[in-house]
């Protein structure tokens, strides 16, 4: 079983944390990516009122990576700062991008 490693800097304190992922084989797929979000159950959780319950779903697809936003009022900026919103797809490869006050790489 292979694990991922999600870097977190929270912009606020300047703080950065590296997480670890579990079980990477069977998140590779749109519908059981990682999950990013201030619920519980969540497989990254960000404390924020910026950050929706259940914010977005990271996942490979071939050579690439994206980041799903599972909330209508969830945000994401990009590596140049441009945003998406929810129900949008961004192609992230392995770019960082921003969830609130959170620069998330992956």
């Amino acid at each position: 079983m292979s694990q991922i490693a999600v870097r977190i800097e929270d912009t606020r304190t300047g703080a950065e944390e590296t997480r670890y992922v579990d079980n990477l084989e069977a998140r590779c797929s749109r519908e059981t990516g990682i999950v990013i979000g201030s619920a519980e159950d969540c497989d990254i959780v960000l404390a924020s009122p910026d950050v929706c319950a259940h914010h977005a779903r990271w996942y490979p697809g071939g050579y690439h990576r994206f980041v799903l936003l599972l909330d209508e009022d969830a945000v994401i900026n990009n590596s140049r700062g441009d945003p998406y919103r929810g129900g949008e797809t961004l192609r992230v490869d392995h770019r960082p991008f921003q969830i609130g006050p959170f620069i998330i790489s992956i």
